[in-house]
């Protein structure tokens, strides 16, 4: 099976198996070189499209996608978050590959920043890019399960009349009364219901379960992304991260909000692949 990248490529994608009563996981992966994993959002990898292309150019991506999304299966073996951690790194140890590059956005973000605390050694450089997993009262976080589609668009991106953001808005088209939808389009609403389930289980109530107080254990050198005009999680996170996670470099990308790799691909691109080069974005 391959997942159609349009006119930037394609990705191949494989089932991997992690054993019997354990999930079973599609990984999406394409290009050439050292290995990066790639942990998506709370929307999954509907398309092999944005950032991931510009990445594929310079690494070997792999993206595993969640239990509940694509056809990644096992939801009910993940008990808690720590369940979830301890799942990515046995993802990470059947695909073979050691100390990669770790590329974590909003909810991989945060997956991404647990897994390099929790087991430092495993993780040789970290790429956290607009994560969850810190609150401030101050600046609370957008309640992803108390809005419609409609309603997120213009907080996830700078610019909603942007086509990725026009895509995303066009998806409340398919909630209706009528019976005229398409059997794509059906499955399309039940895998969204899948992923948000999924997100759920982890996020809800709210997106925090202690993180901060792990970050000072992160070791791999660590890149902060943010989006200047994020509002879906304001940039004054950013900050925090780049305190608490010693040598970390944070970087912001103006005209970009909470969807970077939609919004601004190729700046998002250059600072990741500098920094996998050991330079400064």
């Amino acid at each position: 099976m391959t997942t159609n990248g349009g006119a930037n490529g394609t990705a191949r994608s494989q089932l991997v198996h992690l054993g019997s009563e354990r999930p079973t996981i599609e990984v999406l992966e394409a290009g050439e070189g050292a290995p990066l994993v790639f942990l998506h959002g709370a929307g999954g990898v509907p398309l092999w499209e944005g950032v991931l292309p510009l990445l594929a150019a310079h690494y070997h991506v792999y993206a595993p996608l969640l239990p509940g999304f694509g056809r990644s299966t096992g939801l009910e073996c993940l008990d808690d978050q720590f369940d979830l951690f301890l799942h990515t790194f046995d993802v990470v140890d059947a695909l073979g590959i050691e100390r990669p590059y770790v590329v974590g956005e909003s909810l991989g973000g945060w997956i991404a920043a647990e897994m390099a605390a929790l087991r430092p050694r495993d993780v040789g450089r970290l790429a956290l890019v607009a994560p969850i997993g810190l609150w401030r009262d101050t600046s609370p976080v957008e309640d992803l399960f108390g809005h419609m589609v409609h309603e997120m668009v213009p907080l996830l991106f700078h610019d909603p009349t942007s086509p990725p953001a026009q895509r995303m808005l066009a998806l409340t088209e398919l909630f209706s009364d009528k019976d005229d939808r398409s059997e794509e389009q059906i499955e399309t609403l039940i895998g969204l219901a899948r992923g948000f389930r999924t997100a759920a289980k982890f996020l809800f109530p709210i997106p925090e379960h202690g993180l901060e107080h792990r970050l000072w254990r992160i070791t791999a050198p660590t890149l902060v992304l943010w989006g200047e005009g994020d509002r879906f999680i304001a940039p004054c996170y950013a900050d925090i991260f780049g305190e608490k996670v010693a040598g970390a470099c944070v970087k912001t990308i103006p005209d970009a909000g909470h969807m970077i790799g939609l919004e601004r691909p190729q700046p998002y691109a250059d600072a990741v692949i500098a920094w996998g080069s050991g330079g400064r974005p």
